[in-house]
């Protein structure tokens, strides 16, 4: 609708100019009857009712041209009124976005249930109602979504922490379950591994709060890339600073440099809920993933990668936050338990530890597989020897004859 309106008034703006310009250059005779009414212009011609005079017809005629060529405006007055109408036009589109309901006229934002389409329709509203530029559109959504999530991270991160102070009995428990060769005895460890955390009040189902943001994540990404890609009216000089147009990289990697030193940040910290405790080769992994994200996510818009970096950023300010012992206190958040690394582990490379981590993961399948063929086997003789057992049912008469006999 807008674009239509636009072409309206560019075509509407041509014809006048093409119309002006041809009745200046042309210079078309006037046959004048008993007068010449000109709009702006009182002009009254009289024949003379004695013979007419050429001369005084001639003189009358380019007096007149040259009045109408001194009322019309010249070329550059045109040009400058054109370029008002042209900015004025480009004003009202650049303010569609700020109208409810754009997003949904360009194909986006069509639901509220979808990752991608639930962020497009936050995003218009905040946009909208707060009257903010699409960077600050984005940064404030998601400072409160972050927000939002904070009592999740508070309860994580003290299941955390109660985790720290039974760590010990839980590896000794983990350690029985990898040994065991009996389903049954696998049964038990398990039970016995929930009697302790029921005792301590640990419930583990917190601990699934980090992973919370991956749809939303997900959802930013989606829709920040779509809408950075249509580009959706103000994206291109609605940044700031270095990354005016979202809908471009950034030039720099300024973006993608912030963001992977904010991961490394908040990783070797002790994650989002400021309680992980990361081995040795974990923090490596961790140091350098971010660092291989910066040549991933050069191609990506401006838009997308602004809101890896707030997002990483309010991770980081969360963790020493929650490492803050007067904060643990006063949110009553349990201590966290440090204990110290086994020596074989702080000496492990990166390669060593995937290799016997997939050692340990195919030692457990190949144990699950035995038992899990045990059981059955174990299930086919019960079923087996239930068929061949058989019972009579006979008179109490008969079973005394059969016994005295």
């Amino acid at each position: 609708m807008y674009r239509s309106s636009l072409l309206n008034v560019q075509r509407q703006f041509t014809a006048r100019q093409i119309f002006r310009s041809s009745l200046v250059a042309s210079r078309p005779k006037i046959s004048l009857s008993k007068s010449l009414l000109i709009p702006g212009l009182n002009l009254s011609v009289r024949w003379s009712s004695n013979t007419p005079n050429a001369d005084s017809i001639d003189s009358s005629t380019t007096q007149a041209m040259q009045d109408i060529q001194s009322s019309l405006p010249s070329m550059d007055e045109i040009a400058s009124t054109g370029s008002t109408i042209l900015d004025q036009t480009s004003g009202i589109i650049g303010e569609a976005s700020y109208h409810l309901g754009y997003l949904n006229s360009i194909g986006m934002a069509n639901n509220w249930w979808r990752p991608t389409d639930l962020i497009q329709n936050l995003l218009e509203l905040t946009h909208v109602y707060t009257g903010l530029p699409w960077w600050g559109t984005i940064c404030t959504l998601t400072i409160v979504i972050r927000l939002l999530l904070v009592p999740l991270f508070i309860k994580s991160s003290d299941t955390v922490a109660r985790n720290s102070r039974i760590k010990p009995q839980l590896d000794i428990i983990g350690k029985k379950m990898s040994s065991a060769t009996d389903l049954s005895q696998t049964q038990l460890y398990n039970l016995e591994r929930k009697q302790l955390l029921a005792k301590h009040g640990i419930k583990n189902r917190w601990l699934i709060a980090p992973m919370i943001q991956l749809p939303i994540a997900l959802g930013f990404f989606g829709a920040l890339r779509h809408m950075a890609n249509y580009p959706v009216d103000g994206f291109t000089n609605q940044g700031i600073l270095w990354f005016t147009d979202l809908s471009q990289a950034d030039p720099f990697l300024g973006l993608q440099i912030i963001t992977a030193a904010v991961y490394i940040s908040f990783t070797r910290a002790g994650g989002e809920t400021g309680a992980q405790q990361f081995s040795p080769v974990m923090k490596k992994v961790f140091t350098l993933l971010p660092l291989i994200s910066i040549p991933a996510t050069m191609k990506l818009s401006s838009a997308v990668v602004l809101y890896f970096a707030i997002n990483g950023s309010i991770s980081v300010l969360q963790t020493f936050l929650l490492k803050n012992k007067w904060v643990r206190h006063k949110l009553k958040i349990a201590d966290v338990v440090h204990h110290p690394v086994p020596q074989d582990q702080q000496n492990k490379s990166i390669l060593q530890t995937m290799k016997d981590s997939m050692a340990k993961g195919a030692e457990k399948s190949k144990k699950r597989r035995e038992m899990q063929e045990q059981e059955n086997k174990n299930k086919e003789r019960v079923k087996k020897y239930r068929e061949n057992s058989t019972i009579k049912i006979v008179s109490k008469k008969n079973f005394n004859k059969k016994n005295s006999m």
